[in-house]
């Protein structure tokens, strides 16, 4: 399966085993972060994209200015480990890796969650890429494409034993829309896929393809 189809096959799981009151309010909250302006607000083909300087899971200090000198750069905003449709993409964007350097790319990791559980997820999977520390979500808001996670969706996130303020280390529930984009080396946004529903996510052979 590609990773939109792995995707809607888990959410169709979900939907099969999730209480309908659940679904529900999920699917009300999705609507609501749809009609809320976020994708007016998110950076979009033809942006510049702003330079941020963020530390990687092991420490390292990556700064988008560097990255796009080497070439261009596909940057995954993500929420974090915490998340079934994360994981799923994670897997994915590993066997894309390859395609990725190959059309002359590095792939770089966007999270608010902190390192250290960035550092147990690449080596529990034995991932290649860096995953960023976005602290506060700093990054995600100059990409316009930063919101705090509704006060309804909180209790069903723990009972899902979904910890968002233990994996970002804060009470602030602040996330960002799963978001994809290519940077180009004038760091001009040259593909962009921005989807307030999270349980869906850029085709890796589509941003491929722009590579």
């Amino acid at each position: 399966m590609n990773l939109k189809e792995e995707l809607g096959a888990f959410a169709q799981q979900m939907s099969e085993n999730a209480p309908q009151a659940v679904l529900e309010t999920i699917g009300a909250e999705i609507g609501k972060l749809s009609e809320s302006g976020i994708m007016e607000s998110a950076l979009k083909v033809g942006d510049e994209a702003p330079n941020f300087e963020l530390q990687d899971s092991e420490g390292n200090i990556v700064n988008l200015n560097s990255l796009t000198q080497k070439g261009n750069v596909v940057i995954s905003f993500t929420r974090g480990n915490w998340c079934p449709f994360c994981n799923i993409e994670f897997k994915h964007l590993q066997n894309s890796l390859n395609e990725i350097n190959n059309a002359g790319a590095n792939l770089v990791l966007i999270s608010p969650q902190l390192p250290s559980k960035s550092a147990e997820l690449k080596a529990t999977n034995n991932y290649d890429y860096p995953i960023l520390y976005d602290k506060g979500n700093e990054v995600a808001k100059n990409f316009g494409i930063a919101f705090t996670l509704a006060e309804s969706l909180r209790p069903i996130h723990k009972a899902f034993e979904m910890d968002i303020p233990a994996h970002n280390g804060d009470e602030s529930f602040g996330l960002p829309v799963p978001a994809t984009y290519v940077i180009n080396k004038n760091n001009q946004i040259t593909y962009s896929s921005v989807n307030p529903n999270w349980m869906e996510r850029a085709e890796p052979s589509e941003y491929i393809k722009v590579l």
